[in-house]
């Protein structure tokens, strides 16, 4: 089985959005997004991050995918790794679709 067939793809037009109750610190090596009561810890590399923070109501899967081709063009299989990160983060509970 594939790799990519392991993880959810989402409809370009679905919304993420960040779950509320956690907060961000920055460390040398990545994001450490921990949860109000502090029980629930999640570290994140900055490309995870910076998808976590495109996740916002106005925001579809698509414009996200856009928004990093953009930023970032000529990366090859950019959309797969987008659509898996953002089944990572829905798995850990960041956010909701």
């Amino acid at each position: 089985m594939a790799l990519e067939n392991l993880h959810q793809q989402f409809p370009l037009d679905a919304r993420p959005v960040q779950s509320e109750g956690f907060s961000v610190n920055k460390i040398s090596c990545c994001w450490i997004i921990t949860k109000d009561e502090g029980n629930k810890r999640i570290k994140l590399n900055d490309s995870s991050m910076l998808i976590w923070q495109l996740c916002e109501a106005d925001n579809t899967v698509g414009d996200i995918i856009g928004a990093l081709q953009e930023q970032f063009p000529g990366v090859d299989d950019m959309d797969k790794d987008i659509q898996r990160a953002l089944d990572e983060l829905l798995e850990e509970g960041l956010i909701s679709i």
